[in-house]
């Protein structure tokens, strides 16, 4: 698999964030599940997360079409 620097950057980044919040599932699930502030943090990195990677796919798909 040959992938672009940037790429393989973005793609190690993905793969350590996705680690960090599921082993903040834990603590979450034990002691944050009824502070307000968390679960806003969360609801926040959600939105942000899902519309950062449809901007990424947008425009993997824009740059797949220049080709």
């Amino acid at each position: 698999m040959n992938l672009h620097p940037k790429a393989k950057t973005l793609s190690r980044l993905h793969l350590t964030l996705t680690c960090v919040w599921v082993l903040l599932a834990i603590p979450t699930l034990l002691l944050w599940r009824e502070s307000i502030l968390w679960v806003a943090f969360m609801s926040l990195y959600a939105n942000v997360a899902a519309h950062w990677a449809a901007f990424q796919g947008a425009r993997a798909e824009r740059e797949a079409t220049q080709d």
